[in-house]
Protein backbone atom coordinates (compact mmCIF):
# COMPACT_ATOMS: atom_id res chain seq x y z
CA UNK A 1 0.00 0.00 0.00
CA UNK A 2 1.42 3.37 -1.07
CA UNK A 3 0.80 6.76 0.48
CA UNK A 4 -0.29 9.46 -1.97
CA UNK A 5 -0.76 13.10 -1.05
CA UNK A 6 -2.57 15.38 -3.50
CA UNK A 7 -2.55 19.12 -3.06
CA UNK A 8 -4.70 21.78 -4.66
CA UNK A 9 -2.51 24.84 -5.32
CA UNK A 10 -3.60 28.19 -3.86
CA UNK A 11 -5.03 29.70 -7.02
CA UNK A 12 -8.29 31.31 -5.88
CA UNK A 13 -6.66 34.21 -4.05
CA UNK A 14 -4.20 34.98 -6.85
CA UNK A 15 -6.91 34.87 -9.50
CA UNK A 16 -9.48 37.05 -7.75
CA UNK A 17 -7.46 39.26 -5.39
CA UNK A 18 -8.04 43.00 -5.94
CA UNK A 19 -10.35 42.45 -8.92
CA UNK A 20 -13.84 43.81 -9.42
CA UNK A 21 -15.27 40.28 -9.18
CA UNK A 22 -13.48 39.27 -5.98
CA UNK A 23 -16.67 39.46 -3.88
CA UNK A 24 -18.17 36.62 -5.92
CA UNK A 25 -15.08 34.40 -5.99
CA UNK A 26 -16.30 30.78 -5.82
CA UNK A 27 -14.89 28.03 -3.61
CA UNK A 28 -15.13 24.36 -4.58
CA UNK A 29 -13.39 21.11 -3.69
CA UNK A 30 -11.11 20.20 -6.59
CA UNK A 31 -12.96 17.81 -8.92
CA UNK A 32 -9.85 16.65 -10.80
CA UNK A 33 -8.06 15.59 -7.62
CA UNK A 34 -11.22 13.94 -6.28
CA UNK A 35 -11.48 11.85 -9.47
CA UNK A 36 -7.80 10.85 -9.32
CA UNK A 37 -8.15 9.91 -5.65
CA UNK A 38 -11.26 7.88 -6.44
CA UNK A 39 -9.13 5.43 -8.42
CA UNK A 40 -6.78 4.91 -5.46
CA UNK A 41 -8.69 4.95 -2.16
CA UNK A 42 -9.59 1.25 -2.15
CA UNK A 43 -5.99 0.02 -2.33
CA UNK A 44 -3.85 2.89 -1.06
CA UNK A 45 -3.69 5.53 1.65
CA UNK A 46 -4.71 8.85 0.09
CA UNK A 47 -4.90 12.40 1.41
CA UNK A 48 -5.98 15.64 -0.29
CA UNK A 49 -4.83 19.01 1.03
CA UNK A 50 -6.63 22.05 -0.37
CA UNK A 51 -4.12 24.87 -0.04
CA UNK A 52 -6.69 27.33 -1.35
CA UNK A 53 -8.19 27.28 2.14
CA UNK A 54 -5.05 28.48 3.92
CA UNK A 55 -3.14 31.78 3.79
CA UNK A 56 0.16 30.03 4.61
CA UNK A 57 0.04 27.37 1.88
CA UNK A 58 3.71 26.38 1.99
CA UNK A 59 3.77 25.84 5.75
CA UNK A 60 0.56 23.81 5.64
CA UNK A 61 1.84 21.59 2.82
CA UNK A 62 5.15 20.88 4.54
CA UNK A 63 3.38 20.10 7.81
CA UNK A 64 1.03 17.66 6.06
CA UNK A 65 3.97 15.93 4.37
CA UNK A 66 5.83 15.67 7.65
CA UNK A 67 2.81 14.10 9.36
CA UNK A 68 1.60 11.85 6.50
CA UNK A 69 5.01 10.85 5.07
CA UNK A 70 3.77 10.18 1.51
CA UNK A 71 5.58 8.19 -1.14
CA UNK A 72 4.13 10.38 -3.89
CA UNK A 73 3.06 14.04 -3.93
CA UNK A 74 0.86 14.91 -6.92
CA UNK A 75 -1.17 17.81 -8.21
CA UNK A 76 -2.89 19.26 -11.27
CA UNK A 77 -1.96 22.64 -12.75
CA UNK A 78 -3.48 25.03 -15.24
CA UNK A 79 -1.71 28.09 -16.58
CA UNK A 80 -2.98 30.61 -13.98
CA UNK A 81 -1.82 28.46 -11.06
CA UNK A 82 1.24 26.87 -12.67
CA UNK A 83 3.79 29.18 -11.00
CA UNK A 84 2.57 28.65 -7.41
CA UNK A 85 2.37 24.92 -8.18
CA UNK A 86 5.99 24.88 -9.37
CA UNK A 87 7.16 26.92 -6.39
CA UNK A 88 5.46 24.58 -3.91
CA UNK A 89 6.88 21.47 -5.58
CA UNK A 90 10.33 23.06 -5.52
CA UNK A 91 9.96 23.50 -1.77
CA UNK A 92 8.80 19.88 -1.41
CA UNK A 93 11.88 18.57 -3.25
CA UNK A 94 14.20 20.81 -1.25
CA UNK A 95 12.83 19.56 2.06
CA UNK A 96 12.10 15.96 1.02
CA UNK A 97 14.27 15.00 -2.00
CA UNK A 98 13.33 11.33 -1.67
CA UNK A 99 9.65 11.90 -2.36
CA UNK A 100 8.45 11.35 -5.94
CA UNK A 101 6.57 14.34 -7.37
CA UNK A 102 4.00 14.26 -10.16
CA UNK A 103 2.11 16.99 -12.02
CA UNK A 104 -0.61 16.84 -14.66
CA UNK A 105 -3.32 19.13 -15.95
CA UNK A 106 -3.81 21.54 -18.81
CA UNK A 107 -0.54 23.44 -18.56
CA UNK A 108 1.82 20.43 -18.28
CA UNK A 109 -0.13 18.73 -21.08
CA UNK A 110 0.26 21.81 -23.28
CA UNK A 111 3.87 22.59 -22.33
CA UNK A 112 5.33 19.17 -21.40
CA UNK A 113 8.97 19.85 -22.27
CA UNK A 114 9.03 23.16 -20.41
CA UNK A 115 7.42 21.51 -17.39
CA UNK A 116 9.79 18.54 -17.51
CA UNK A 117 12.76 20.91 -17.50
CA UNK A 118 11.84 21.95 -13.96
CA UNK A 119 13.86 19.93 -11.45
CA UNK A 120 10.96 19.84 -8.98
CA UNK A 121 8.79 17.55 -11.15
CA UNK A 122 9.76 13.87 -11.41
CA UNK A 123 6.80 12.76 -13.53
CA UNK A 124 4.74 14.86 -15.96
CA UNK A 125 1.35 13.51 -17.04
CA UNK A 126 0.24 14.42 -20.56
CA UNK A 127 -3.50 14.16 -21.24
CA UNK A 128 -6.15 12.35 -19.22
CA UNK A 129 -4.49 11.03 -16.10
CA UNK A 130 -7.30 9.09 -14.43
CA UNK A 131 -5.45 5.76 -14.36
CA UNK A 132 -1.83 6.94 -14.52
CA UNK A 133 -1.08 6.69 -10.80
CA UNK A 134 -2.53 3.17 -10.34
CA UNK A 135 -0.49 2.00 -13.35
CA UNK A 136 2.65 3.70 -12.03
CA UNK A 137 2.24 2.18 -8.57
CA UNK A 138 1.66 -1.26 -10.07
CA UNK A 139 4.77 -1.37 -12.23
CA UNK A 140 6.83 1.81 -12.26
CA UNK A 141 6.97 4.51 -14.94
CA UNK A 142 8.52 2.67 -17.89
CA UNK A 143 5.28 1.17 -19.22
CA UNK A 144 2.90 4.01 -18.36
CA UNK A 145 1.84 5.75 -21.56
CA UNK A 146 1.37 9.50 -21.62
CA UNK A 147 4.11 10.54 -19.21
CA UNK A 148 7.57 12.07 -19.17
CA UNK A 149 9.72 10.84 -16.31
CA UNK A 150 13.26 11.24 -15.08
CA UNK A 151 15.64 8.32 -14.69
CA UNK A 152 19.19 8.92 -13.46
CA UNK A 153 18.92 12.55 -14.53
CA UNK A 154 17.72 11.68 -18.04
CA UNK A 155 14.28 12.61 -19.43
CA UNK A 156 12.30 9.73 -20.90
CA UNK A 157 9.07 10.26 -22.82
CA UNK A 158 6.70 7.34 -23.19
CA UNK A 159 4.23 6.88 -26.09
CA UNK A 160 1.06 9.01 -26.08
CA UNK A 161 -1.89 7.95 -23.99
CA UNK A 162 -5.25 7.17 -25.56
CA UNK A 163 -8.23 9.01 -24.16
CA UNK A 164 -10.68 6.97 -22.13
CA UNK A 165 -13.34 5.72 -24.53
CA UNK A 166 -15.99 4.89 -21.93
CA UNK A 167 -15.98 7.36 -19.05
CA UNK A 168 -18.73 5.38 -17.33
CA UNK A 169 -16.03 3.02 -16.02
CA UNK A 170 -14.41 5.76 -13.94
CA UNK A 171 -14.88 5.50 -10.16
CA UNK A 172 -16.85 8.12 -8.28
CA UNK A 173 -14.82 11.11 -7.03
CA UNK A 174 -13.45 10.64 -3.51
CA UNK A 175 -15.41 13.52 -1.97
CA UNK A 176 -15.05 11.94 1.45
CA UNK A 177 -11.44 13.18 1.52
CA UNK A 178 -12.59 16.82 1.73
CA UNK A 179 -14.00 18.74 4.66
CA UNK A 180 -16.99 20.11 2.77
CA UNK A 181 -17.92 22.48 5.58
CA UNK A 182 -14.95 24.66 4.56
CA UNK A 183 -16.45 25.57 1.18
CA UNK A 184 -18.83 28.50 0.97
CA UNK A 185 -19.91 30.47 -2.09
CA UNK A 186 -21.64 33.82 -2.32
CA UNK A 187 -25.28 34.15 -3.38
CA UNK A 188 -24.02 35.27 -6.76
CA UNK A 189 -23.03 31.71 -7.61
CA UNK A 190 -24.86 29.40 -5.18
CA UNK A 191 -28.23 29.09 -3.50
CA UNK A 192 -26.92 26.58 -0.97
CA UNK A 193 -23.53 25.55 0.42
CA UNK A 194 -21.45 23.55 -0.05
CA UNK A 195 -21.66 23.40 -3.84
CA UNK A 196 -19.80 20.75 -5.81
CA UNK A 197 -18.49 20.62 -9.36
CA UNK A 198 -19.91 17.81 -11.47
CA UNK A 199 -18.98 16.19 -14.79
CA UNK A 200 -21.47 14.35 -17.02
CA UNK A 201 -19.41 14.36 -20.23
CA UNK A 202 -15.98 15.07 -21.66
CA UNK A 203 -14.84 16.61 -24.91
CA UNK A 204 -16.25 19.20 -27.28
CA UNK A 205 -16.67 18.83 -31.03
CA UNK A 206 -16.31 22.56 -31.65
CA UNK A 207 -13.11 24.48 -32.35
CA UNK A 208 -13.30 27.94 -30.74
CA UNK A 209 -9.91 29.56 -31.24
CA UNK A 210 -9.50 30.79 -27.63
CA UNK A 211 -10.11 27.37 -26.06
CA UNK A 212 -7.55 24.71 -25.06
CA UNK A 213 -8.80 21.16 -25.66
CA UNK A 214 -5.52 19.33 -25.13
CA UNK A 215 -6.82 17.05 -22.36
CA UNK A 216 -10.38 16.07 -23.24
CA UNK A 217 -10.19 16.58 -27.02
CA UNK A 218 -12.91 16.87 -29.65
CA UNK A 219 -14.65 13.54 -29.21
CA UNK A 220 -17.83 13.99 -27.17
CA UNK A 221 -17.97 11.21 -24.56
CA UNK A 222 -20.90 10.98 -22.17
CA UNK A 223 -21.88 9.31 -18.95
CA UNK A 224 -25.18 7.50 -19.28
CA UNK A 225 -28.24 8.98 -17.63
CA UNK A 226 -28.17 6.11 -15.14
CA UNK A 227 -24.54 6.81 -14.22
CA UNK A 228 -25.22 10.55 -13.87
CA UNK A 229 -28.12 9.92 -11.48
CA UNK A 230 -26.15 7.47 -9.33
CA UNK A 231 -23.20 9.86 -9.14
CA UNK A 232 -25.54 12.71 -8.21
CA UNK A 233 -27.00 10.62 -5.40
CA UNK A 234 -23.48 9.87 -4.19
CA UNK A 235 -22.47 13.55 -4.25
CA UNK A 236 -25.56 14.52 -2.28
CA UNK A 237 -24.93 11.70 0.19
CA UNK A 238 -21.37 13.02 0.69
CA UNK A 239 -22.83 16.34 1.81
CA UNK A 240 -23.17 18.62 -1.21
CA UNK A 241 -26.27 20.82 -1.13
CA UNK A 242 -25.89 22.17 -4.65
CA UNK A 243 -24.37 20.90 -7.91
CA UNK A 244 -22.62 22.93 -10.62
CA UNK A 245 -22.24 21.06 -13.92
CA UNK A 246 -19.05 22.09 -15.74
CA UNK A 247 -19.18 20.03 -18.95
CA UNK A 248 -17.67 21.64 -22.03
CA UNK A 249 -20.84 20.85 -23.95
CA UNK A 250 -23.68 19.57 -21.76
CA UNK A 251 -26.36 20.26 -24.37
CA UNK A 252 -24.45 18.93 -27.38
CA UNK A 253 -26.69 15.87 -27.09
CA UNK A 254 -29.90 17.68 -26.16
CA UNK A 255 -31.87 14.42 -25.96
CA UNK A 256 -29.57 13.10 -23.23
CA UNK A 257 -29.62 16.47 -21.43
CA UNK A 258 -33.42 16.33 -21.30
CA UNK A 259 -33.35 12.71 -20.14
CA UNK A 260 -31.11 13.67 -17.21
CA UNK A 261 -33.58 16.39 -16.18
CA UNK A 262 -36.56 14.04 -16.45
CA UNK A 263 -34.79 11.37 -14.41
CA UNK A 264 -33.83 13.82 -11.65
CA UNK A 265 -37.53 14.61 -11.23
CA UNK A 266 -38.65 10.98 -11.52
CA UNK A 267 -36.18 9.88 -8.84
CA UNK A 268 -37.38 12.62 -6.49
CA UNK A 269 -33.96 14.26 -6.19
CA UNK A 270 -34.38 17.78 -4.87
CA UNK A 271 -31.36 20.07 -5.01
CA UNK A 272 -30.46 23.35 -6.74
CA UNK A 273 -28.02 23.14 -9.61
CA UNK A 274 -26.49 25.46 -12.16
CA UNK A 275 -25.03 25.27 -15.64
CA UNK A 276 -22.26 27.86 -15.73
CA UNK A 277 -20.82 26.10 -18.73
CA UNK A 278 -21.76 23.72 -21.50
CA UNK A 279 -24.78 25.42 -23.08
CA UNK A 280 -24.91 25.35 -26.88
CA UNK A 281 -27.32 28.10 -27.93
CA UNK A 282 -27.94 26.27 -31.21
CA UNK A 283 -29.27 23.12 -29.53
CA UNK A 284 -31.42 24.32 -26.60
CA UNK A 285 -35.16 24.92 -26.79
CA UNK A 286 -37.98 25.97 -24.48
CA UNK A 287 -38.71 22.37 -23.49
CA UNK A 288 -35.17 21.88 -22.22
CA UNK A 289 -35.21 24.97 -20.03
CA UNK A 290 -38.62 24.11 -18.57
CA UNK A 291 -37.52 20.52 -17.83
CA UNK A 292 -34.27 21.75 -16.29
CA UNK A 293 -36.08 24.34 -14.16
CA UNK A 294 -38.46 21.65 -12.90
CA UNK A 295 -35.43 19.48 -12.06
CA UNK A 296 -33.88 22.22 -9.90
CA UNK A 297 -31.80 24.29 -12.33
CA UNK A 298 -31.75 27.89 -11.12
CA UNK A 299 -28.94 29.57 -13.07
CA UNK A 300 -27.60 29.12 -16.57
CA UNK A 301 -24.43 30.63 -18.03
CA UNK A 302 -23.94 31.53 -21.68
CA UNK A 303 -20.54 31.89 -23.34
CA UNK A 304 -21.68 34.79 -25.49
CA UNK A 305 -18.16 36.22 -25.92
CA UNK A 306 -18.99 39.02 -28.38
CA UNK A 307 -21.81 41.08 -29.85
CA UNK A 308 -20.26 41.22 -33.30
CA UNK A 309 -21.08 38.47 -35.80
CA UNK A 310 -17.84 38.93 -37.74
CA UNK A 311 -15.82 38.37 -34.56
CA UNK A 312 -17.97 35.31 -33.73
CA UNK A 313 -17.07 33.91 -37.14
CA UNK A 314 -13.40 34.80 -36.70
CA UNK A 315 -13.14 32.90 -33.38
CA UNK A 316 -14.92 29.92 -34.98
CA UNK A 317 -17.75 29.89 -32.43
CA UNK A 318 -20.20 28.52 -35.05
CA UNK A 319 -23.24 30.27 -33.62
CA UNK A 320 -25.14 33.44 -34.50
CA UNK A 321 -26.14 36.44 -32.43
CA UNK A 322 -29.78 35.61 -33.17
CA UNK A 323 -29.34 32.10 -31.70
CA UNK A 324 -27.73 33.58 -28.60
CA UNK A 325 -30.50 36.12 -28.11
CA UNK A 326 -33.15 33.44 -28.56
CA UNK A 327 -31.52 31.08 -26.05
CA UNK A 328 -31.21 33.80 -23.39
CA UNK A 329 -34.86 34.76 -23.91
CA UNK A 330 -35.96 31.11 -23.61
CA UNK A 331 -34.04 30.68 -20.36
CA UNK A 332 -35.43 33.94 -19.04
CA UNK A 333 -38.97 32.86 -19.97
CA UNK A 334 -38.46 29.65 -17.97
CA UNK A 335 -37.71 31.72 -14.86
CA UNK A 336 -33.98 30.97 -14.77
CA UNK A 337 -31.26 33.36 -13.66
CA UNK A 338 -29.11 34.13 -16.69
CA UNK A 339 -25.38 34.81 -16.66
CA UNK A 340 -23.52 36.08 -19.73
CA UNK A 341 -19.77 35.76 -20.28
CA UNK A 342 -18.07 38.23 -22.63
CA UNK A 343 -14.47 38.60 -23.87
CA UNK A 344 -12.81 41.74 -25.19
CA UNK A 345 -9.70 41.62 -27.37
CA UNK A 346 -10.59 38.53 -29.40
CA UNK A 347 -9.36 37.75 -32.91
CA UNK A 348 -10.63 40.36 -35.35
CA UNK A 349 -11.67 42.71 -32.55
CA UNK A 350 -12.03 46.43 -33.32
CA UNK A 351 -13.19 49.49 -31.38
CA UNK A 352 -16.56 49.14 -33.06
CA UNK A 353 -16.90 45.43 -32.23
CA UNK A 354 -16.10 46.05 -28.55
CA UNK A 355 -18.80 48.73 -28.50
CA UNK A 356 -21.21 46.25 -30.10
CA UNK A 357 -20.39 43.68 -27.41
CA UNK A 358 -21.25 46.06 -24.58
CA UNK A 359 -24.47 47.15 -26.32
CA UNK A 360 -25.46 43.53 -27.00
CA UNK A 361 -24.95 42.66 -23.33
CA UNK A 362 -27.21 45.56 -22.35
CA UNK A 363 -29.84 44.47 -24.86
CA UNK A 364 -30.14 40.92 -23.46
CA UNK A 365 -32.28 40.17 -20.36
CA UNK A 366 -29.26 38.97 -18.37
CA UNK A 367 -29.27 38.84 -14.60
CA UNK A 368 -25.47 39.00 -14.49
CA UNK A 369 -22.76 39.79 -17.02
CA UNK A 370 -19.04 39.21 -16.73
CA UNK A 371 -16.49 40.82 -19.00
CA UNK A 372 -12.85 39.77 -19.36
CA UNK A 373 -9.92 40.77 -21.51
CA UNK A 374 -8.91 37.81 -23.66
CA UNK A 375 -5.96 35.78 -22.44
CA UNK A 376 -4.27 33.80 -25.25
CA UNK A 377 -3.52 30.72 -23.18
CA UNK A 378 -0.79 28.40 -24.49
CA UNK A 379 -2.17 25.63 -26.64
CA UNK A 380 -5.04 27.68 -28.05
CA UNK A 381 -5.16 28.55 -31.76
CA UNK A 382 -5.23 32.24 -30.81
CA UNK A 383 -1.99 31.89 -28.85
CA UNK A 384 -0.33 30.01 -31.70
CA UNK A 385 -1.41 32.66 -34.24
CA UNK A 386 -0.13 35.52 -32.09
CA UNK A 387 3.13 33.70 -31.36
CA UNK A 388 3.71 33.05 -35.06
CA UNK A 389 3.27 36.79 -35.67
CA UNK A 390 5.66 37.68 -32.83
CA UNK A 391 2.88 39.37 -30.88
CA UNK A 392 3.18 37.49 -27.57
CA UNK A 393 4.91 39.96 -25.24
CA UNK A 394 5.59 37.63 -22.32
CA UNK A 395 5.51 33.98 -21.37
CA UNK A 396 5.74 34.67 -17.67
CA UNK A 397 2.81 32.42 -16.74
CA UNK A 398 2.35 34.19 -13.41
CA UNK A 399 0.86 37.03 -15.45
CA UNK A 400 -1.61 34.82 -17.33
CA UNK A 401 -4.25 35.15 -14.64
CA UNK A 402 -7.98 35.48 -15.29
CA UNK A 403 -9.60 38.76 -14.27
CA UNK A 404 -6.23 40.53 -13.89
CA UNK A 405 -5.34 41.29 -17.48
CA UNK A 406 -4.84 45.05 -17.51
CA UNK A 407 -1.13 44.25 -17.80
CA UNK A 408 -0.37 43.67 -21.46
CA UNK A 409 0.28 40.06 -22.45
CA UNK A 410 0.11 40.40 -26.22
CA UNK A 411 0.01 42.94 -28.99
CA UNK A 412 -3.40 43.01 -30.66
CA UNK A 413 -3.26 43.41 -34.47
CA UNK A 414 -6.03 46.05 -34.55
CA UNK A 415 -6.05 47.74 -31.15
CA UNK A 416 -3.82 49.52 -28.70
CA UNK A 417 -3.78 47.83 -25.30
CA UNK A 418 -5.10 50.92 -23.53
CA UNK A 419 -8.14 50.86 -25.83
CA UNK A 420 -8.97 47.31 -24.73
CA UNK A 421 -8.49 48.17 -21.05
CA UNK A 422 -10.68 51.27 -21.37
CA UNK A 423 -13.53 49.26 -22.87
CA UNK A 424 -13.07 46.56 -20.24
CA UNK A 425 -13.53 49.09 -17.44
CA UNK A 426 -16.40 50.73 -19.28
CA UNK A 427 -18.23 47.44 -19.78
CA UNK A 428 -18.99 46.81 -16.09
CA UNK A 429 -20.10 50.37 -15.41
CA UNK A 430 -22.31 50.57 -18.49
CA UNK A 431 -23.98 47.23 -17.83
CA UNK A 432 -24.57 47.45 -14.09
CA UNK A 433 -25.13 51.17 -13.51
CA UNK A 434 -28.09 51.55 -15.89
CA UNK A 435 -31.26 52.76 -14.15
CA UNK A 436 -33.29 50.08 -15.96
CA UNK A 437 -30.96 47.31 -14.77
CA UNK A 438 -30.84 48.63 -11.21
CA UNK A 439 -34.65 48.72 -11.06
CA UNK A 440 -34.97 45.21 -12.50
CA UNK A 441 -32.30 43.88 -10.16
CA UNK A 442 -33.95 45.57 -7.17
CA UNK A 443 -37.32 43.90 -7.76
CA UNK A 444 -35.68 40.56 -8.50
CA UNK A 445 -33.65 40.75 -5.29
CA UNK A 446 -36.71 41.77 -3.29
CA UNK A 447 -38.68 38.84 -4.69
CA UNK A 448 -35.91 36.29 -4.02
CA UNK A 449 -34.77 37.66 -0.67
CA UNK A 450 -31.37 38.71 -2.03
CA UNK A 451 -31.61 42.46 -1.48
CA UNK A 452 -29.09 42.70 1.36
CA UNK A 453 -26.69 40.37 -0.49
CA UNK A 454 -26.89 42.47 -3.66
CA UNK A 455 -26.35 45.68 -1.72
CA UNK A 456 -23.27 44.17 -0.08
CA UNK A 457 -21.83 43.01 -3.42
CA UNK A 458 -22.54 46.40 -5.00
CA UNK A 459 -20.69 48.26 -2.25
CA UNK A 460 -17.73 45.83 -2.38
CA UNK A 461 -17.32 45.95 -6.17
CA UNK A 462 -14.51 48.07 -7.63
CA UNK A 463 -16.34 50.19 -10.18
Amino acid sequence: MAKILFFNPPSRRSIYLDTNVRVGAPSYPNLSLAVLAGALVKEHSVKIVDLDLFPDAAAVLLAEIEAFKPDLVATSANTPNYCPTRDLMTLVKQKHPGITTMVGGVHPTTMPEETAAESCFDIIVIGEGDTVIPEYLAGGPAKVNGIIYKEHGELKRNPPRERIKDINVLPFPAWELFDLSRYKNSRLSSRKNPAGLFETSRGCAFQCNYCNKKIFGSQFRVKTTERVIEELKYALKCGFKEIHIIDDSFTQDIKRAKEVCVEIVRQGLKFPWSLFNGIRVDTVDQEFFHLAKKAGLWQVGFGIETGDQEVLNKINKRITLAQTENAVLLANNAGLDTFGFFILGLSGETRESMHKTIEFAKKLPLGTAKFDICIPYPGTPYYLDLKAQGRIKTEDWARYVCHQTEEQLFEHPNLRWDEIVTQYKRSFREFYLRPSYIARRFWRSLKKGDLLYDLYYFLKTKW
